[in-house]
């Protein structure tokens, strides 16, 4: 399988968390973007019947080399899924800022599952059928299964429950930062400056939000609906963050939100011209910043030269 994927970054529209259960995870409610800023995957792949032995996998990434990489994690859950072997090259060139809350590990892990399993059926190995899929990719992280077929999605339990989607044309500025925020942390910080909640009370959030998405018609609507139960958390980790999303708002965002467990936060517009006024604005403000725009049709395997 020689090919090269764009793996799409993501934000989360909407965030709500739920209670932690007695295993120590979080039910979530979200709405997932898949957005134009990507990482860009080149695969060389072979797959073989080696009897469970582990292939030779040389996974190039600036970010995290070898088998500390997401993508590397994917393959080998392949091969011990299917007994298989895969062997060759991944090389990753990095488009989605690192530890952002955009979703870049899980999107690129997503992206290797896909490729190992396109690597397989041209062996005339076992190909992994889509829940096999999903369930490898939930084991992965919680985002992995979306980017399977990255087009906008409701997502439930702990972000591997996927419906689908409507959303209008959202164009955004993102306003990127040098540091990272990690998901653990972040969650853990929740714990404690949140008060309790009840299943039930998330449960009724998470069905009431549901409703009011479904029915977005225009970017307006959908700034009024912003929400992100981890902000709480991620602003008391990193208080300047609440400042800059203040400033979103002031230069004329129709709403703003930390994406995910941040640090990225972003702001949507009313049109491309709008994002691209409100991105200079706040560049001179000393932010860094990106416009973007909502993907509503998942990226596609485009083939290798020679």
């Amino acid at each position: 399988m020689n090919g090269t994927r764009r793996a799409p970054a993501k934000v989360n529209l909407g965030l709500l968390v739920g209670p932690r259960d007695d295993a120590g995870y979080h039910e979530i409610f979200t709405v997932f973007a898949p957005i134009d800023v990507y990482d860009e995957l080149e695969f060389s792949l072979e797959a073989e019947d080696a009897n469970g032995r582990p292939g030779a996998l040389q996974v190039e990434c600036s970010a995290a080399p070898g088998e500390t990489n997401l993508a590397a994690r994917a393959l080998r859950a392949l091969e011990s899924h299917t007994g298989w072997t895969l062997s060759g090259r991944v090389a990753i060139s990095k488009g989605i800022p690192v530890g952002a809350g955009l979703g870049g590990g899980s999107s690129d892990a997503a992206m290797a599952l896909l490729a190992g399993a396109q690597a397989l059926a041209e062996a005339g190995g076992p190909v992994p059928g889509r829940s096999e899929l999903v369930g490898l990719a939930r084991k992965l992280g919680a985002d992995v299964a979306f980017f399977l077929d990255p087009a906008p999605a409701i997502g439930r339990g702990v972000g591997e429950i996927l419906e689908p989607l409507a959303l209008p044309q959202l164009w955004l500025v993102l306003v990127v930062f040098d540091r990272m925020l990690s998901t653990a942390r972040v969650y853990r910080s929740l714990d404690v400056v949140r008060p309790a909640v009840s299943k039930a009370y998330f449960e009724h959030r998470a069905d009431q939000a549901e409703r009011r998405w479904r029915r977005v018609e225009d970017p307006a609507q959908a700034g009024r609906l912003l929400e992100n139960d981890l902000e709480q958390a991620g602003f008391a980790l990193v208080p300047s963050l609440a400042d800059d999303k203040e400033a979103l708002i002031r230069e004329g965002a129709l709403g703003a939100l930390m994406s995910g467990s941040g640090p990225t936060l972003f702001g949507l517009c009313e049109s491309v011209a709008a994002a691209q006024e409100l991105a200079r604005r706040l560049d001179a403000r000393g932010l860094q910043t990106r416009v973007a725009t909502v993907v509503n049709t998942p990226a596609g395997l485009t083939p290798s030269g020679g």
